[in-house]
Parts: structure tokens; C-alpha cells; sequence
């Protein structure tokens, strides 16, 4: 028998697949009553509930958070408050360059400026820039985006991955990489730490110390931590296989170093095939939020992302879910004809809808979430 986001998954791509051809008769009554029968089984399994979705009645929710928290952005601390209006985007990139590339086309931040304020027409309120020094991210190119876009712009920082490391982390210990993160992140305004990657399945012994050291750097300063969990392999590919269990390790990694998983975001789970939310349900369990930060990117299909995270819901875990779009590809840009900076929200929302899904869930997803994970209480250490 199918599961409630088995049902998702299947109306969703059945939708998607015929959406530029003509539906058969014997079709378009299977649609229509798979779609009934969906709508069905959300309304007995919403009137289970005292709310219409599992999402969690807390203090944030509600539209409070602790005294003195804050979310950092590159210009300037703001109340959690003044994100209450529109989705925060939790990882994209504004600036990049990374290792091996000549130029990329966040150079142009004219360009990035208008991207940016196209966004911010779909309702964007704060995009988080996932890169930092190893990734050829410019600080200027954001404040600059930032200041004329009138976008809030959280500037992260920390280290990649392996490939991307500078010479001194082989012979660093976590202390020490974590004391000149820590003088960083204050001369830098960093408002979170991430991308904090790994290459393949396994930790190398450098990648290891990396999130040793980005984990001291919370437990003095506060800062969120989101991650890059390795996904190639996970699926059928070339690629040497990818232990669905590698983002457990993350966070035992994390979690033994000092970091509090409900100030940890372990990302593109979304792109693990993993339709029934398996691993995401077991990363929520632990207390750590989940990043769908690959909308649009074809790792597995945008309608199977959708049903995940209706599965998620279907858990009682929607409080645990951040959605993004890891922007990095010039196909994706407004002027190129693609969906944008916005994406996440403007691609992933309608299938949502189309699941089931409310707009008051909706707004826990996209609005409250995210300003749950990046506002913390400054530290002084």
C-alpha cells in the first residue's frame, strides 16, 4: 500500500510529466482520483491534528525568540522580527570563484544586484551566501549587492572541502583553526558557518579537523552551522557509493566537538534518494534542521523533493525543514531565462500546494524555520 508522500510523489510526477501533452481519458480519470483520494487522505489525516499540520506550537513559531537574539547580516545585526514577512533563502551563492575558474558570472555584481532585487519582487526578505575565502567569495561584492538591492545578505564563512583547503589546515589542529575562525567571523561579520563540506563518502583526516574546529567556533560565538553532506553515489552514478549514513557522521562529528544540533543544518539531504525521508527524519529526531537546498538541480527530480518533504511533514518534522537552491549556475539567472536567485521558493512552492500542503505551513517553512536556525545570542569568548 502507498505511503501518504508516495501518493505525493506519484500525482506530482504524473502532473509534472504530462504537463506539455495531452492527458488520455483513462489519464485524466486516474489523476483526478488519485488527487481525490490524496485530498482525502490529508483531510482525515489533518483532522487527527489540533492544528492543520504537524508544525510544532513554540515560542519562535509565535513570533518570539530568546532575549538578545539577533541575525547577523553583512550590514548589520537585525531582530529575528524584521524576517517575518517573506522566505529566507539558507544557502545560495552571490559570489563565487571558485579553484580552477577564471571568472564566473557573480563577477558581474551589477548583474548580481539586479538578480537579487528580482527576488526580492518574488517576496525574498534575506538570502544567506554559502561561500567564504576558499571559494573565491568577495566581501565587498556582497555588501555592495546587499546595500543596493536593499536584500538582507548573511555573509558565512569557514572552509569547503579537501580540494579547497589552504596548505595550513594539514598541519593546524582544530584549536588553532578555530581561533582564526573565530577572529574572522568578528572582523568579517559572518552571520553562520557553511558550506562546511566533504569530498566523498568518508571524512578525510583534514575535512574532519574542519568540523571539529567549525564546531568550537559555535560553542564560542553562537554562530549556526550548515553543512555539505556528499551525495554522488547515493544514487546510480559512476561515482564511488555515498553511505547513506555519512550525514550521521556529520553530526557526530559536530555533536562530539561541542556543536548543539538545534544550531545545525545538515545539507542537501534532498539530493539522497530517499523519498520516504529516512535520513531526514532521523537527523530531525537528533534535534538538527534539514537542508532541500538543491531545488531545481536535477540530482533527483524537484517532485521528488517535494514528496520527501510532505513525508517529513507526514513525520511531525516540518519544524526541521530549510529549503534552498545552492544558486551557482548561470542557467539559472533571470537574464539568461532561468528562475533566478528565488527559485527555491518560486519552483518548490507550487508543488507544495498542489501536495496539500497550507500556506500557513508553508510560511513555518520558508519564513519561520530559517530565522530559528540563524538567530543566535552573540558570545563573548
Amino acid at each position: 500500500m502507498e505511503s501518504f508522500s508516495e501518493k505525493i510523489h506519484t500525482v506530482l510526477s504524473l502532473s509534472e510529466g504530462r504537463r506539455s501533452s495531452r492527458l488520455t481519458r483513462r489519464e485524466m480519470l486516474g489523476l483526478v482520483g488519485a488527487s481525490v483520494g490524496l485530498l482525502s487522505a490529508w483531510k482525515a489525516y489533518a483532522g487527527l491534528l489540533e492544528t492543520p499540520f504537524p508544525f510544532p506550537t513554540t515560542s519562535a513559531k509565535n513570533g518570539t525568540f530568546p532575549k538578545d537574539a539577533v541575525i547577523r547580516t553583512i550590514l548589520k545585526d537585525i531582530s529575528p522580527q524584521e524576517l517575518a514577512s517573506g522566505p529566507t533563502l539558507f544557502h545560495e551563492h552571490l559570489s563565487l570563484r571558485l579553484a580552477g575558474l577564471e571568472e564566473h558570472f557573480t563577477d558581474d555584481v551589477a548583474l548580481m544586484i539586479e538578480e537579487v532585487k528580482a527576488a526580492a519582487n518574488e517576496g525574498v526578505r534575506c538570502i544567506v551566501d554559502a561561500g567564504h575565502a576558499d571559494m573565491g567569495r568577495n566581501m565587498d561584492a556582497l555588501q555592495r549587492i546587499s546595500t543596493e538591492s536593499r536584500m538582507a545578505i548573511v555573509a558565512s564563512g569557514g572552509y569547503y572541502m579537501q580540494r579547497t583547503y589552504p596548505p595550513e589546515i594539514a598541519t593546524n589542529t582544530p584549536d588553532e583553526i578555530a581561533d582564526r575562525l573565530v577572529r574572522e567571523a568578528r572582523t568579517q561579520r559572518w552571520g553562520a558557518l557553511g558550506e562546511i563540506g566533504q569530498e566523498t563518502g568518508q571524512l578525510t583526516d583534514d575535512e574532519k579537523k574542519v568540523f571539529q574546529a567549525v564546531a568550537k567556533v559555535q560553542a564560542r560565538t553562537g554562530l549556526p552551522i550548515f553543512t555539505h553532506n556528499a551525495y554522488f553515489g547515493s544514487i546510480p552514478t559512476k561515482n564511488p557509493p555515498v553511505p547513506k549514513d555519512a550525514a550521521f557522521r556529520q553530526l557526530d562529528v559536530l555533536e562530539s566537538a561541542g556543536a548543539k544540533p538545534e544550531h545545525v543544518a545538515i545539507g542537501h539531504v534532498c539530493c539522497l534518494d530517499d523519498a520516504k525521508a529516512e535520513v531526514p527524519r532521523q537527523l530531525a529526531r537528533r534535534g538538527a534542521f534539514v537542508g532541500f537546498d538543491r531545488v531545481t538541480i536535477p540530482i533527483v527530480p524537484d517532485t521528488q523533493k517535494a514528496a520527501t518533504v510532505m513525508a517529513m511533514v507526514e513525520g511531525g518534522y516540518a519544524d526541521k525543514v530549510l529549503i534552498s537552491s545552492d544558486f551557482y549556475s548561470a542557467r539559472s539567472l533571470k537574464k539568461n531565462g532561468g528562475a533566478g536567485v528565488g527559485q527555491a521558493v518560486t519552483a518548490l512552492k507550487p508543488m507544495l500546494l498542489k501536495a496539500g500542503m497550507t500556506e500557513e505551513m508553508l510560511h513555518g517553512i520558508l519564513v519561520d524555520n530559517p530565522r530559528r536556525f540563524l538567530a543566535f545570542v552573540p558570545r563573548k569568548s
